[in-house]
């Protein structure tokens, strides 16, 4: 079976899940954006791990997007698989025309423009052919960047027909295709234009991926080990570097304490020796003084005596000289008396 019969079985067994085709199809509570992206990371999670679903069903992929979906939802509102199909074809829809107009805008390169206004000139052009506002941006920001969802577009010969398509050979992801032909009013999305989704890489690519990226990771581990390593080594050493130099530094201190405190006691005691020296200076004076008191007593009393003498001499039996002479001593004598 060719690439084409898988296609046409695909896209007949998806119209036939069709909500709005399936008579027996009620309508769900209506989506919340959380519920939007919720299944958008469902999606994301079950349909792009290339090696744990490989030969995955159309069927089995949505039961695993319904299971993720069940498992992680916060409301208690209940959505059915239907529902949750039919959500994400509108998602797709609308976001895929959305790009297809942001793609458009982008090519304009027009200066000044910066990406917000690039973003909010792309909505307006969608609202002019949609006759409605873009309501999935929250969605647009989780797709926006994956290798599904990045558009490639390139120029064509106007005589090319206009055409909104899977890649030639159809896009698969978990080993099975999961996107639509873009059937979506091609003439107004995109003209002379081919839009493709990048193919999601295989089950031995992918393992050669991650078993290169194991050894890579190895080898960022152990060089991040050494680094880490070496960095230890430098903190080890800049710790005793530090350890050392604080050893120093309170060796120094206390080495300057120390010839602080022989220096204060060398003050002290050439002050207490000043001191002493002062004291006995000062008993020495007291004792010079006591003794010049002494002296000057003596010779007071010695005076006294000496006059007191030459008071009781009798001067009449002396001679006419001796006798003139103690005479005038007398007088001095009673004369100091009288004056003191």
């Amino acid at each position: 079976m060719d690439s084409q019969d898988v296609t046409n079985m695909y896209l007949t067994n998806l119209l036939s899940q069709d909500p709005q085709l399936d008579p027996t199809y009620v309508r769900g509570t209506n989506f919340t954006p959380e519920e939007d992206k919720l299944l958008v990371s469902a999606w994301l999670n079950c349909s792009l791990d290339a090696v744990q679903g490989t030969d995955q069903k159309h069927s089995q992929l949505w039961e695993k997007n319904f299971e993720y979906f069940q498992q992680f939802k916060e409301t208690t509102t209940e959505q059915t698989i239907k529902s949750i199909i039919h959500r994400w074809s509108v998602i797709q829809k609308a976001t895929n025309k959305f790009c297809a107009k942001l793609a458009q805008v982008e090519r304009l390169n027009q200066s000044g423009m910066t990406d917000q206004d690039k973003f909010d000139k792309a909505k307006v052009m969608y609202q002019a052919l949609e006759k409605c506002s873009f309501q999935f941006e929250h969605c647009w920001h989780l797709l926006k960047d994956q290798p599904k969802w990045i558009w490639r577009t390139t120029k064509e010969d106007p005589k090319r027909r206009k055409t909104m398509s899977p890649s030639p050979t159809p896009t698969r992801c978990s080993g099975a295709t999961i996107d639509l032909a873009f059937d979506m009013e091609a003439d107004e999305v995109m003209e002379n234009e081919v839009i493709e989704l990048d193919r999601p890489i295989g089950r031995k690519a992918e393992k050669g991926k991650q078993k290169a990226q194991g050894r890579q990771a190895e080898e960022n581990f152990q060089l991040r080990k050494m680094k880490y390593t070496l960095l230890e080594e430098s903190r080890a050493q800049e710790k005793e570097f530090y350890r050392m130099k604080a050893e120093k530094m309170e060796y120094d201190k206390e080495k300057e304490e120390k010839k602080l405190r022989l220096e204060d006691e060398r003050l002290r005691l050439e002050a207490e020796k000043m001191r002493i020296e002062a004291e006995k200076e000062k008993n020495r004076i007291r004792q010079e003084d006591k003794r010049l008191r002494l002296e000057a007593a003596k010779v007071e009393l010695a005076k006294k005596e000496s006059d007191q003498r030459i008071m009781m001499m009798d001067v009449s039996v002396m001679p006419e000289m001796q006798r003139l002479y103690f005479q005038q001593l007398q007088r001095e004598i009673i004369s100091r008396r009288n004056t003191s």
